[in-house]
């Protein structure tokens, strides 16, 4: 038996046009009213008509774009990318920073696939999964995740359609091996991991990664010390002072992106340690500056041009009805990329003689602040 849309809306009492906004993910329709219609949907097994919905409505030849941090030079940089490759098909690019707020994702989420503003959505996701995906899961939209995988809890139309989207992110695991395998040659010891959120799955995901890549160099476990940050600056520079300020502080930091890479190193240098003489250090992502940073950095560069083809066919693929794309194409591999950031292992009365000689530099005793 096919379910139609009119099915749901006489099961929950309201308009057919109600049913079509509810599952198009219209500002219009209320949360609660979605999320009645959505549960509807699931229990009956509707699915949209998608040929039925191509012929009412017209291409717009533009796709939309959900970043959840402009101001991380990653994403900028990824933006670009993507906008050269759906460029070059013909396509252009409504971008939007969700400022990593679920809700204001949500918004731009369902703004741009009401009225079909856009053929099809590439999405950097804030948080394992929202009700505003969830309605675009119904709706059974075109979207391609990036750089964020999602998690999808349960069963039924919104679910099953959610875990079916392709998702594109880079594979780390071989430039952690040689990260860490660096680190231990060095004579490193105890290593720092300012980790993503674990709440998300890329935080969970990363820290596994790097802590599995130290304890396969040769690290113990127990000898692994994770601070957690949220994306942002601060946090970083929160994470690092807290693994800094431990009884053992490690030798050796790994910061899990490149804003909270920035307020680590903000961190090392408010407590006077020079790299890599006291702390050696590797961050996630590759940004044009950090080879200008004295001592260059040593990084995990992500492939963004790789990233951003892949999105851009993806999304491509299923506007024009194909098959999800090879999933090991939605995989390319990151970067291990050695600068001068890592050092052999420092003896503490080497870290202290070199913290109190720039502590002494920076401010002397008796001299406060202005």
């Amino acid at each position: 038996m096919v379910v139609r849309l009119r099915d749901v809306a006489a099961l929950l009492g309201v308009s057919d046009a109600t049913v079509s906004l509810a599952l198009s993910g219209n500002p219009r329709i209320s949360k609660a009213t979605r999320d009645r219609v959505i549960a509807a949907a699931e229990e009956l097994g509707y699915r949209p008509n998608r040929a039925a919905r191509a012929l009412r409505t017209d291409a717009t030849h533009t796709l939309g774009l959900i970043v959840s941090d402009i101001a991380n030079p990653f994403f900028g940089e990824l933006a670009s990318e993507i906008e050269r490759h759906a460029e070059e098909a013909g396509y252009s690019v409504t971008l939007c920073n969700s400022n990593e707020d679920p809700a204001r994702q949500d918004n731009y989420l369902l703004n741009l696939l009401a009225g079909s503003q856009a053929d099809g959505v590439l999405l950097v996701p804030t948080s394992s999964t929202t009700a505003g995906l969830r309605a675009a899961g119904a709706a059974g939209a075109r979207m391609v995740v990036l750089d964020r995988p999602i998690a999808v809890p349960g069963s039924g139309l919104a679910a099953d359609h959610l875990r079916s989207l392709p998702t594109v992110r880079s594979d780390s695991s071989e430039a952690l091996r040689h990260a860490a395998e660096l680190l231990v040659e060095l004579g490193h010891r105890r290593v720092g991991i300012v980790a993503p959120p674990q709440g998300t799955p890329l935080g969970r995901e990363r820290r596994r990664e790097i802590k599995d890549a130290l304890v396969a160099a040769g690290v113990t476990g127990r000898d692994v010390v994770v601070e957690e940050g949220d994306f942002r600056q601060d946090s970083g520079f929160a994470a690092m002072t807290s693994l800094l300020g431990k009884s053992n502080p490690p030798t050796a930091v790994i910061a899990a992106d490149g804003p909270m890479g920035v307020g680590a190193l903000k961190a090392a240098r408010a407590a006077h340690l020079r790299l890599p003489d006291d702390l050696s250090f590797i961050c996630f992502d590759d940004t044009p500056w950090f080879e200008l940073f004295d001592p260059p950095l040593t990084t995990i560069a992500q492939p963004i041009r790789e990233l951003a083809s892949a999105a851009v066919d993806a999304i491509l693929g299923l506007i024009a009805g194909g098959p999800v794309p090879d999933q090991s194409r939605c995989r390319p591999r990151s970067t291990f990329v050695q600068r001068a950031s890592c050092g052999p292992r420092p003896t503490s009365s080497t870290r202290s003689s070199h913290a109190r000689a720039t502590s002494y530099k920076t401010d002397p005793p008796g001299k406060k602040n202005s």
